[in-house]
Formats: structure tokens, sequence, C-alpha cells
């Protein structure tokens, strides 16, 4: 499958978004959800009616081919990549330059900010729009196709390793984070950042946008819902760390931008605010964990 088309009624969007509010505010401050049933109530009684009756044809993409679709409109307006983007960046502040691996280096946005920072860059995607994007980025960086289940890299080879918005998309958690352990070097450090599993259980997907399409429609990449304790599991596994966890909240330009806003704008923000938007982990190979895993 490439491609998985369907079609979505505005109406039933707005519904949807009403009832999240709904529930997640119903038993903390039920008088402050009354409102969405007028919400549900107004959109029923005008479901023959603009905006309501639009009918929004909703195309799932494989990741290969919507990250080709997205590669050109990728870096922004994105809010996600804007929040991991700060994040990432202050826990990178601390490290001395070293070289760095770019898994999932996508269009490159964190490879040129470790080169900037005297970084040597080695990239890896298996997406080759992407990487050409990178490449341009970092003229002098070394960038390889390959996946983060079996990076194209050496042993105990880079000083750093940064994944930034790429494992919602890996089924195979714990072969990603025991990758990473190998790559990276015994007192060396690993960033992950990822959609936030609560965001992506209320339907968080990947909305890709491309260059040019027919009229309006919804192109999406499905994001996997991995528990914040899959992560630790898989880290643990892999002889890494925790040393920094953090969750940063939906950001109010995602509110102020977000589809339904026009129609429900209060849903929206009830449905939204204050709920986990990234996931974001900073670890580390200690020398022992890295004796370890070598058997000595």
């Amino acid at each position: 499958m490439s491609e998985r088309r369907d079609e979505l009624i505005a109406a039933q969007y707005f519904t949807a978004i009403a009832g999240a509010a709904a529930l997640r505010h119903c038993l903390i401050r039920p008088s402050s959800v009354r409102a969405r049933l007028d919400d549900v109530r107004n959109v029923v009684e005008h479901l023959d009616e603009f905006p309501n009756d639009l009918v929004i044809p909703v195309v799932e993409h494989e990741v290969s081919h919507g990250y080709d679709l997205w590669a050109e409109h990728y870096d922004g307006p994105n809010p996600a990549v804007d929040v991991d983007g700060t994040h990432v960046h202050e826990l990178l502040a601390t490290l001395e330059p070293g070289v760095a691996l770019d898994a999932a280096c996508g269009t490159g946005r964190h490879s040129r900010h470790l080169a900037d920072r005297g970084f040597d860059v080695l990239g890896v995607d298996v997406n080759r729009s992407m990487l050409a994007l990178a490449e341009a980025k970092v003229p002098g960086g070394d960038f390889r196709i390959g996946d983060v289940t079996a990076l194209p890299v050496d042993d105990d080879s880079v000083d750093v390793v940064v994944c930034s918005l790429a494992l919602t998309h890996v089924a195979a958690l714990g072969q990603a984070l025991g990758e990473f352990a190998r790559v990276v070097r015994p007192g060396g450090t690993v960033i992950v950042s990822d959609m936030h599993p609560q965001f992506v259980s209320l339907g968080g997907g990947a909305a890709v946008f491309p260059a040019a399409t027919e009229g309006f429609e919804l192109h999406f990449v499905r994001n996997l819902v991995h528990p914040v304790s899959d992560y630790v599991g898989a880290a643990l596994a892999a002889g890494l760390a925790v040393r920094a966890c953090r969750e940063p909240v939906v950001p109010q330009v995602a509110i102020d931008t977000h589809p339904a806003h026009a129609v429900v704008p209060d849903a929206v923000s009830q449905a939204f605010a204050g709920l986990p938007f990234l996931l974001i982990w900073r670890f580390e190979l200690p020398e022992v964990a890295s004796a370890q895993r070598d058997g000595t």
C-alpha cells in the first residue's frame, strides 16, 4: 500500500473535537463543558450547511512515500519541529563538540545546528528526498541512506546521537535504541524526541503537506503509539541510562491554527491545551554499561 483513501465529513470532525474536550474536562470541571453540547447541537442542526457539509478526502501514505511528498515543506510552518528544535538544542548546549550522528536526519535541521556548533556530522535517513535537503544544508557532512534499526555506522564511533520525531514511525523501538547504544562511545549522549503517546492516542498523525494537490485534501502518515514505559524499557535493555525527560505541551500556535478552530474554538482549546505534545529524552551510555555490553 502506497496510499489509502477515505473521506471525512467536516461535521464528524467538529463533533469529535467537542467530544474530546468534554471527555477531558467533564469530571474535573463539569460546568465548563456544557457549551460543548451546544457545539454539537449547532453542527447537527446545520449538517447540510457550510462548513459542516464539507467532504474532505483523507489520504494515508506509507512512511517513505509520505515524506517524499512532505520533504519540501517539512521544516515549517510546523509546530512540532519548532518545539522539538527548542528542547533538543537546549539539551545539546551542554555538550562539547565531537562526532554527532543525526539518525533519521530528515531535512538536516539538527545536522545544520550540530555543524554550526562545531560537530563533525554524520546523517542517516531512509528517504532520499529528505537526505538531499540535508546534504544541501550541510555540504561538509557525511550523509548515508540507512534505517535506524540497522545503522550503517561503526560501533563506538560517535559522541552523540540525535533522533527527532522519527521513532513514532518505527515498530521496533528496542532495536532502534539498541543501535544508538551500539554506535555511541562510552560516556556518550543519546537525545531522542518523539510525538507524545498521549497526543498520538488522540489521533495525532503526521500531517503531510504535498507540494500541490487538487482542492483541499488531508494527507498524513500514521504515528505509532509507544507508551513512555516502552522507551524506558528499550533504553535500559540497550544499556542506556536516563538522564532527563521532558514533556512539552501543545503550543498555543498549534491550537490557534487548528483546522477546527474557526468553527469550535473553545472546544479546540479544551481538547488540546495542556496536553503533552512531545516526549524528549536524554540518555547516556555509561562506561560500565559499555563494558557489560562487550562482555568484558
